[in-house]
């Protein structure tokens, strides 16, 4: 089979192959939002045009994650108990911004008139406090079918506990023909709003991602018979499509996912114990803090609605290359959220964009080279992005060029933010830490931000512009399981007959899936916190666990309490197949690389503008060395090494940026 990793951004579709002589073929364009199989397919032709070989695509998607923030969702129906109709509407009373003097809350746009309450009741410890008559199941059957849904959602009232009634609904509601989501088997663990909420996200993007990842399969086996496809979930591991559109809330942040899961295989690869991965494309930057070891799954959020859906713990802000440049109310420079898309693009593009974004101003301040960009093949219209920038200096009464540095501090300085927020508000140093830097962008500030929080060094992994979907044919089929204990932290025995059934039921389904029984990997996952406490701590299960507990609570927060009680708050099971990693570790030779050509770039670390050396990262074997300053470009992504620093391309085909001391 020709294996090809597409991921589908807001900007850019990119897709990457293994040709027949072991090397890659990366193919980048424009995203179709409309129908995103069209650019995936057209992708697909270009990588694999004998229509006589059978394709294993591994897609990672924004489909789910773009159809929750515009609210371009399936018709649904949400079914749970009397006297709780409002419980979406109501939510937390938790506020995003302390001081905003207008608060908005973010809810589920759930219409009032699609929501059916139903006569039951169970008691948080598993009792039954009203009864579910077969009258009344008829009654909500009715009531449901009435309102003509696309999906229906059923949470009710301590189904985590005892599903008892919400397995009599499901039999039911099930007959009318339209996708079921039970809260029990969607996200069995307490908190009803968050249980309701994943349900209701789980419903209503079953209509809208089933269509798209089924016209996706269809195109495919369509020119490619006998062709596979498997997604990418926003826990880091793939799943088989029909597994995918069985419960979709899954791939929330599927896109986002494929670039972590990359990140994470490579630093194992490399021995990185602890890195930050720094994501940027056309639209977003996506960063984390990744512990190699053990990476933290957690409840993810996407447009401020929390679900309880684990997902690694990607951190996101709207500053990407095409984040857009302005003048707020108060006469000061702001870039993004808005972004210009794929469509116009930004000025430099030639597509009809007029506003200046963060890549017009990279291309002014000599850090893009108009004709290196994607291989030469879309040359870069410099005059274009002067006169929209020069139109924004105008607002601000001051130079093009000014104005230019100033968009890149402001980028550099939102992403500085983020990735502060995943590392030392979390009580983690970021001088531990390698940044791992990709997406089409991020080489162009990765060293920046190094440099302002300290971090150890760059790594550039191989094909950088497309290494979310380079890192995708990396992704191991996988199985995750959350369920809510709420005890005293049991001993050994006890905790693994908690796994062992659902140890047995994940591994069933990945063997579905055609994974051998032998290479699956099993972790055992326990969420702990001290007794009084309401935020949790994941460990692997394993001797010493209280021990390892009060050792990272005191780590991450500062103090511990040995003499409290431990809770077992939930477990966690994750079962791993195998894969082909996609990289190979090489031999190294050092040498100094040679340059291709010299300009002058700005690099925000002094006023005036430098001469540079450009080299091509193409050109580069393992072993090559490069002194800063210099640019270092290939097909897919530019990289900027600053005065002070250098360059060397690794065993792993990494660039490895370090300060020199």
């Amino acid at each position: 089979m020709f294996r090809i990793g597409v991921d589908t951004g807001g900007t850019f579709t990119d897709a990457v192959g293994q040709l027949e002589d072991g090397s890659w073929q990366i193919v980048k364009l424009p995203t179709t939002a409309q129908r995103p199989s069209k650019a995936i397919l057209a992708a697909v032709d270009q990588l694999a045009p004998a229509s006589s070989v059978p394709v294993e695509m591994v897609h990672g998607t924004t489909h789910a994650t773009n159809a929750l923030l515009t609210g371009k969702l399936g018709k649904v129906v949400f079914v749970t108990t009397e006297g709780f109709r409002d419980l979406l509407a109501i939510g937390r009373q938790d506020r995003d911004d302390v001081y905003a003097l207008e608060p908005s809350a973010s809810r589920p746009r759930q219409p009032p008139q699609r929501i059916v309450e139903v006569k039951e009741r169970m008691a948080a410890d598993g009792s039954v406090v009203q009864k579910l008559s077969a009258t009344e199941i008829r009654r909500v059957v009715e009531a449901v079918k009435a309102k003509k849904p696309e999906a229906i959602a059923v949470a009710c009232l301590h189904a985590y506990a005892t599903p008892l009634h919400e397995k009599k609904l499901g039999r039911a509601l099930r007959k009318l023909g339209v996708p079921v989501m039970l809260s029990h088997e969607v996200a069995p663990e307490i908190r009803e709003y968050e249980r309701a909420t994943t349900t209701w996200a789980d419903a209503s993007l079953a209509p809208v991602v089933r269509r798209a990842l089924l016209d996706l399969l269809d195109g495919l086996k369509a020119k490619h018979h006998a062709s596979t496809l498997r997604i990418m979930r926003s826990d880091g591991g793939t799943a088989a499509v029909e597994a995918a559109v069985e419960h979709p809330v899954t791939l929330a942040l599927s896109g986002p996912a494929g670039g972590l899961s990359a990140a994470l295989a490579l630093a194992q690869a490399r021995g990185d114990a602890q890195i930050m991965t720094l994501d940027m494309g056309g639209t977003s930057t996506d960063v984390a803090w990744l512990d190699s070891a053990l990476p933290e799954n957690r409840p993810i959020s996407v447009g401020r609605i929390p679900l309880l859906a684990r997902g690694l713990p990607i951190h996101s802000v709207g500053t990407g290359g095409g984040s857009l440049a302005s003048v707020d109310y108060g006469g000061l420079l702001q870039v993004g959220p808005e972004s210009a898309g794929a469509i116009p693009g930004p000025a430099c593009y030639g597509r009809g964009g007029k506003r200046a974004t963060v890549t017009d101003a990279h291309l002014l301040c000599g850090r893009l080279l108009p004709n290196a960009f994607l291989g030469g093949d879309f040359p870069l219209q410099t005059s274009a992005a002067m006169e929209a920038v020069e139109k924004l200096g105008r607002s601000l009464n001051q130079p093009a060029a000014l104005t230019a540095q100033q968009i890149l501090q402001i980028a550099s300085a939102d992403m500085e933010r983020a990735l502060r927020q995943v590392s030392l508000a979390e009580g983690r140093d970021p001088r531990d830490a390698m940044l791992y830097s990709f997406g089409g962008a991020g080489g162009l500030h990765a060293a920046w931000l190094s440099e302002r929080l300290g971090m150890r060094g760059v790594v550039v992994p191989p094909l950088a512009g497309a290494f979310s979907a380079f890192g995708l044919l990396g992704a191991p089929p996988r199985r995750r399981l959350t369920r809510s204990v709420l005890r005293d932290l049991p001993n050994a025995r006890a905790r693994k007959n908690l796994f062992t059934p659902y140890i047995s039921q994940l591994k069933q389904e990945l063997k579905n899936e055609g994974c051998a029984p032998r290479s699956l990997k099993v972790k055992s996952i326990v969420e702990l916190r001290g007794q009084g406490q309401a935020g949790v701590l994941s460990l692997q299960d394993g001797p010493k666990l209280r021990e390892r507990f009060h050792a990272l609570h005191q780590k991450r927060f500062g103090f511990s309490r040995p003499d409290r009680p431990v809770e077992l708050h939930a477990i966690s099971v994750q079962v791993d197949g195998t894969t082909i990693a996609p990289w190979e570790k090489q031999k190294t030779r050092k040498q100094n690389a040679k340059s291709w050509g010299s300009g002058r770039c700005w690099f925000g670390t002094c006023g005036q503008d430098q001469e540079t050396q450009y080299f091509a990262r193409e050109a580069m074997r393992p072993g090559a060395v490069i002194h800063g300053p210099a640019i270092i470009t290939e097909y897919s992504a530019t990289t900027v090494v600053p005065p002070r620093w250098t360059a060397a391309l690794d065993a792993w085909n990494c660039l490895t940026l370090l300060p020199q001391s």
